[in-house]
């Protein structure tokens, strides 16, 4: 369900007309699962681009799933440390089989992912990050059939 393109043209076009500042930008996001046996069963290659211009590339990273029996679903993000070299992955997905884990940084702390309907939503583990909410944990993204939520950018699936 996850691999496919996605964009915020809608968001980024309401906010021009309703002047919102920091309007958010256009933003095209390209998923693919990719196979990559270091980072695990369940890896995905993410870049986004300008929307306007697919050239522009504004980030490339890899989401590493995993199934953990007390915790459920757990992702680690990862960023490149040489993100150049495996710009436009998504065109090559063969390029993955060689990353080796001192190609990656991990990002930040990991989410854990819960059913909750129709969606799957995100958080971060309080345990090891406790997120800055009081005691209440904050939504970090959110996935349905058809859209998906990365902290505030709300995306929509073109493909």
């Amino acid at each position: 369900m996850l691999p496919g393109e996605y964009d915020n043209r809608a968001q980024a076009e309401l906010d021009a007309r309703n002047g919102v500042r920091p309007a958010h930008d256009a933003v095209t996001l390209i998923i693919a699962r990719v196979f990559t046996p270091r980072l695990g069963h369940h890896v995905y290659y993410a870049q986004e681009m300008a929307a306007d211009d697919p050239r522009r590339v504004l980030s490339e990273q890899m989401y590493s799933f995993e199934v953990d029996d007390k915790r459920g679903i757990v992702e680690t993000t990862y960023e490149f440390v040489e993100p150049a070299r495996w710009r436009d992955g998504q065109l090559n997905k063969d390029v993955f089989t060689s990353v080796v884990i001192e190609d990656l940084q991990a990002e930040g702390c990991v989410l854990l992912w819960k059913r909750d309907g129709g969606r799957f939503v995100a958080t971060h583990d309080p345990k090891v990050c406790p997120d800055p909410g009081g005691g209440v944990a904050v939504t970090q993204a959110e996935f349905s059939l058809g859209a998906l939520t990365i902290g505030d950018y709300k995306f929509r699936k073109v493909r």
